[in-house]
């Protein structure tokens, strides 16, 4: 017993070995040839600032503050961070091709005399100069030298290539910069309305002029819009005033705050100029442009961020759905994700197929809502033809009404009293029978 308890010491060792010296350090040999074969020997995240230098061009100086980049120099903005991180993933990836150590003395032949371009690349610990030179005979090729050393190295024209840019390149374009999955309320001013959304779980809501759940999709869609818009052309760097811009007093603008933060993040729009319109964020000092669409998706009236679903419910939630039309009744149950057919009996435990029933009657959406703000008043709804009934997994019934009234196709929400008018084609897609769903 004493034997084997020596021999799996012994095996236990020796795998440890293994594991540490042939694995693990396998893993760190190639890391630190990889580190030795690099031009600048320095990693991606270790990089805190860059300043880019060409002939008869203002130096450009990025610097990174926290997770982000910031433009310092010729101005104080945010840099753009996939151009940024363009540039770093090629400094780190740059690798010495060719070295040639007397280089030094034939600064003329490889370009360096009077180098194309300068990078002070700063990292935690280190600060290193790169002169680029010219280019070899394939052209792919550039020739480099880290100031106060006198070798010159061949190494990838991406480093040039990805530095080479102007100052409109490297700041973000971003008209406001946020965290989509964050944002937790929305203010909209416009000449309509004033229109404040917030989240609640997983859902928007309307807090004002109205209190009732949004429409999901336009507020994602606006969100959207606000998460890509770009600024168009920077028109002032320091505006000394704002009126001539009709910003001192704008005709929309949107503020977005996120979970966790006191602030609000915000942009404003005011005049139009040519096909587009200016705006400035407040948190920064130009002003710029921004395309139409911008203006007008936060130009839309509230209804456009109202609920407009009839059935406010969702598929895995019911266990079961009664369709009534006069003498006739469609029953089915919802289990395990299907449904099956109770009434008529003809068509009895026959399975029925929701893309021909219940996504046509999910789809159906208020065209108007019979209230104060949309200019109608609730009336009196006519005798139902069609009435749908949802009996849901947790014991509640949610009942809906259709009707047609002359020209007129309405909708109800029984328990809520919620009622509008629907389109003529969604009212026709309830008049299926149980053979075309089965």
């Amino acid at each position: 017993m004493k034997k084997i308890l020596v021999l799996f010491a012994m095996f236990l060792a020796l795998a440890a070995f293994v594991y540490f010296y042939e694995i693990k350090g396998q893993e760190k040999r190639e890391e630190a040839k990889e580190l030795e074969e690099s031009l600048l020997r320095m990693k991606q995240e270790e990089i805190t600032s860059v300043e880019i230098s060409r002939p008869d061009k203002e130096p450009i100086t990025m610097k990174k503050e926290g997770e982000d980049w910031a433009i310092k120099q010729p101005v104080e903005t945010s840099a753009d961070r996939n151009t940024v991180d363009s540039l770093l993933r090629n400094l780190e990836l740059a690798r010495r091709d060719r070295t040639f150590p007397e280089g030094g003395n034939e600064v003329d032949k490889y370009g360096l005399k009077e180098p194309r371009m300068t990078l002070k690349v700063r990292g935690e610990e280190e600060e290193k100069t790169l002169l680029i030179g010219g280019k070899d005979f394939t052209g792919n090729k550039i020739y480099v030298q880290v100031q106060g050393d006198p070798t010159v190295f061949l190494t990838s024209d991406y480093i040039f290539s990805t530095a080479d840019k102007d100052l409109s390149d490297w700041r973000s374009k971003k008209v406001l910069a946020f965290e989509r999955s964050k944002v937790q309320a929305i203010e909209i001013i416009n000449p309509s309305n004033e229109i404040r959304l917030t989240k609640q779980d997983e859902y928007w809501v309307l807090e004002s002029p109205l209190q009732e759940r949004a429409d999901q999709s336009s507020v994602s869609s606006l969100l959207s819009k606000l998460e890509f818009a770009e600024a168009q052309e920077f028109v002032s760097e320091q505006p000394e005033e704002l009126k001539s811009y009709g910003l001192d007093k704008p005709k929309v603008s949107v503020r977005v705050r996120q979970e966790g933060e006191d602030r609000w993040r915000t942009l404003e729009l005011g005049k139009k100029k040519e096909e587009d319109y200016l705006a400035r964020n407040p948190d920064r000092s130009p002003v710029f442009t921004v395309k139409e669409d911008v203006f007008e998706k936060l130009n839309e009236k509230v209804w456009e961020f109202r609920d407009k679903e009839v059935l406010d419910v969702e598929q895995d939630q019911v266990a079961q759905l009664i369709i009534r039309r006069g003498d006739e009744e469609i029953g089915l149950r919802h289990e395990d994700f299907k449904w099956i057919v109770e009434k008529p009996e003809s068509q009895k435990d026959q399975e029925a197929l929701s893309y021909k029933f219940w996504y046509p009657i999910d789809d159906i959406k208020f065209e108007s809502i019979h209230d104060k703000k949309s200019g109608k008043t609730e009336s009196s709804f006519p005798e139902p033809d069609t009435r749908v009934i949802v009996k849901l997994k947790d014991g509640s019934t949610r009942t809906y009404d259709f009707a047609q009234k002359g020209d007129e196709y309405l909708a109800r929400r029984l328990e809520s009293g919620r009622q509008g008018t629907i389109s003529k084609e969604a009212f026709e897609k309830l008049q299926f029978k149980v053979e075309d769903i089965v």
